[in-house]
């Protein structure tokens, strides 16, 4: 059995995407081209002709909410980037400039004057923490555990649009295939209702039978408008989800009965739980929170012990009140490049922060950490129940819809003899018209119900495959 389209997209995806996204703080044009290259879809212009293989491939690209899913990973990407640069050391440069008037110290001589005079600082500074308990570290591989978050986050969305696609297209396939139902039906009751009106004028026929005739007619024509407009409602929907512009005509292709052989056994559902937790979105994301919660606890615990950091400064300033005494006793105005190498001041040490007492802030976030560790395996155990659950329901589910479906087709089998012996013995004379029609119903009856679990069995074939390859809701 071949493995569900999405699945295949979205796995030949994954890595080059994660890889680009890896780039983009480098390589921008390149980035942008990768994904031009990687996601681009050829839009159908004139075939209205659209496959499953077709919607799943536009709503990978297209899809708003997937769109929304892109941008969330994006940012996960820039934060994972941007924390890898928070072991290279801080630097600053600071500058002043300010006119000062009255009794003020002067900024190079330290001295009170009584006068106006401009001033001018420059100043730079670097720190650099040289141990903090590995603090940094564990919120570096925070940022990567978060961004590998986003991104099985990102595909367990694209498999629930994947399956809201499918949904609505079956729904389509359902319709139309009614609609060619109620036609046929339609057409047999046209054709009852001239041969109704040909034996009325012959004699051989009363009024209360040609009324029956027109009464069915208008039955099966009302139903197939109905139908119509059923068909109509499933494409809007599926033009929804792919963000295609309603204006365009799709017409969906029917699956090939060999890409979807039903399933004729019994499906483990222990076993295909085993199978799907080791790979399921949801499942993976709610593990890696585990591991995220253990080092929000790791950092919460390096934040309240001692932190040993270093620091480099350096300044200089320009006052336009600073003077000297010249040789031959003139009293000058010192220019700026003597002042600022005069004053040029520098100045090197370490820095040993001890947290003694702080309102028991840390001891708060140490505990919270605690707390958000147990949240995060409880969300683990309930997305693994989760799991199970709707993998047991899936099966069960499955083998109910197919046991449904093979009494439906032998019920219309029965129900086609019928109607045709009813036909025959019906222009013989033998049954009424009313046994004719009652016979004709049924017929009709059974064959939507049999196309309807048809397609019903065909989605759920489809949700248990997803299982199988990880990709489920």
């Amino acid at each position: 059995m071949q493995a569900p389209f999405y699945q295949q997209i979205v796995k030949s995806r994954k890595a080059n995407t994660i890889l680009a996204l890896r780039m983009c703080w480098r390589k921008p044009f390149a980035l942008l081209m990768h994904l031009l290259l990687l996601w681009a879809v050829p839009i159908k212009a004139q075939d209205t002709a659209w496959t499953l293989e077709d919607c799943l491939h536009y709503a990978q690209v297209h899809n708003l909410s997937i769109k929304e899913q892109e941008l969330d990973l994006r940012v996960a990407a820039m934060n994972y980037e941007v924390s890898k640069l928070s072991h290279i050391p801080q630097l600053s440069l600071s500058s002043s400039y300010g006119t000062s008037f009255g009794r003020s110290i002067n900024p190079t001589t330290n001295q009170f004057e009584n006068t106006q005079f401009s001033s001018l600082g420059l100043g730079a500074s670097s720190s650099v923490l040289l141990f903090g308990w590995f603090q940094k570290h564990h919120a570096v591989k925070n940022e990567s555990l978060r961004l590998e978050q986003a991104v099985q986050a990102r595909q367990q969305f694209s498999n629930e649009v994947a399956l809201n696609v499918t949904t609505a297209y079956l729904r389509a396939l359902l319709a139309r295939e009614q609609i060619a139902n109620m036609s046929y039906q339609a057409a047999i009751s046209r054709e009852h209702k001239s041969r109704m009106e040909r034996l009325l004028e012959a004699g051989r026929s009363n009024m209360l039978e040609l009324s029956q005739a027109n009464s069915q007619l208008a039955t099966d024509s009302g139903l197939y408008y109905r139908s119509v407009l059923n068909y109509e409602q499933a494409l809007i929907e599926l033009k929804a989800i792919l963000n295609l512009d309603f204006k365009v005509a799709i017409e969906p292709v029917p699956l090939k009965d060999d890409t979807l052989p039903f399933y004729d056994g019994k499906t483990d559902p222990e076993a295909l739980y085993l199978q799907a937790a080791a790979q399921h979105p949801e499942v993976i994301r709610t593990g890696l929170g585990i591991n995220i919660a253990k080092r929000a606890l790791k950092i919460a615990r390096a934040g309240s012990l001692p932190q040993l950091s270093s620091y480099y400064a350096t300044g200089t300033n320009y006052s336009s009140s600073f003077y000297e005494i010249q040789p031959n006793g003139e009293r000058q105005l010192m220019h700026l490049g003597k002042q600022l190498n005069n004053n040029l001041s520098q100045s090197f040490g370490l820095s040993l922060s001890v947290p003694l007492f702080n309102g028991f802030s840390y001891k708060k976030a140490i505990r919270n950490a605690g707390y958000e560790i147990e949240k995060a395996k409880l969300a683990e155990l309930n997305a693994r129940q989760r799991l199970r659950k709707n993998i047991y329901a899936a099966c069960s589910d499955y083998e109910i819809a197919l046991k449904q479906y093979l009494a439906a087709e032998s019920l219309v089998l029965h129900a086609r003899n019928a109607f045709q012996g009813a036909k025959v013995r019906f222009e013989n004379g033998l049954i009424s018209h009313f046994e004719y029609l009652s016979e004709q119903n049924n017929l009709l009856k059974a064959q939507n119900e049999a196309t309807a679990l048809k397609y019903d069995l065909q989605f759920k074939q489809l949700r248990l495959d997803c299982y199988r390859k990880g990709c489920g809701e």
